[in-house]
């Protein structure tokens, strides 16, 4: 009677066991997505094991592990200490251009970058991922300003790339720059829950990145415009007296 009811017991425990194994096999592999740079069928940056360094802002992207679609976001990190644009225009994306703008006046020093954002994402990206590499750059920084732009339902491409959308930021307002130390991250939305950049992942300028192009504020724009109706006038009244 014991062995017989070792016997069921046995059974029952194989069945739950190859159940919880289905449920597990069923369940998708955590994915993420990953920097990727310039415009050919292979990353011109690595990643490194800690980030992936890049000294050249345009074009870029991110790979999906795996291939993914969903609400694409972009965010801009750049050190507390320095002075940067107003905001991002990032083109390229369903939505283009999507400004990316300061998601917060205070500034991220501390925890998850998925807690700041008041958002629930994998990999949370703690900000020890991030700070030390660009605290070696730049030994003032202690946190980040966050720039966030939403570039609509986008298709992202598996690891092997290569990296679409194919992406370009500008600067609007501001210096013009995207400093030393800054990182750009994705996030993609998706039905089961949002992709994050994979910690090694995100892209990291290793130098200013002072040849971003410059979009005039409208203020800037509407004083360029007083200027050469000043230019112009001028010519026409030296025009004039010349006769």
């Amino acid at each position: 009677m014991i062995s017989r009811n070792r016997m069921v017991k046995s059974a029952l425990l194989g069945v739950v066991a190859g159940a919880v194994s289905l449920v597990m096999l069923a369940v998708p592999a955590s994915a993420t997505l990953h920097g990727w740079c310039g415009s050919g069928a292979t990353s011109t940056c690595l990643d490194n094991g800690t980030n992936t360094p890049t000294g050249t802002a345009n074009p870029f992207a991110f790979t999906s592990s795996p291939a993914s679609s969903g609400d694409f976001k972009i965010d801009v990190l750049v050190p507390n200490n320095l002075a940067s644009a107003g905001s991002f225009s990032i083109t390229g994306g369903a939505t283009s251009p999507a400004i990316a703008s300061l998601f917060s006046p205070t500034a991220w020093t501390s925890g998850f970058l998925a807690a700041y954002l008041g958002i629930s994402a994998s990999p949370a990206n703690p900000i020890g991922a991030f700070l030390p590499s660009t605290q070696v750059l730049d030994p003032g920084a202690t946190g980040f300003f966050v720039f966030q732009a939403d570039l609509g339902v986008n298709s992202l491409n598996g690891p092997s790339g290569p990296g679409i959308p194919q992406l370009s930021i500008s600067a609007i307002g501001g210096n013009g720059t995207l400093p030393i130390g800054s990182y750009i991250v994705g996030f993609l939305s998706e039905p089961g829950g949002i992709e994050a950049t994979a910690n090694s992942g995100a892209l990291f300028f290793t130098s200013t990145q002072s040849n971003l192009p410059r979009i005039p504020e409208p203020a800037s724009l509407l004083l360029l415009g007083v200027g050469m109706m000043g230019v112009a006038g001028f010519a026409w009244r030296k025009g004039r007296n010349a006769k």
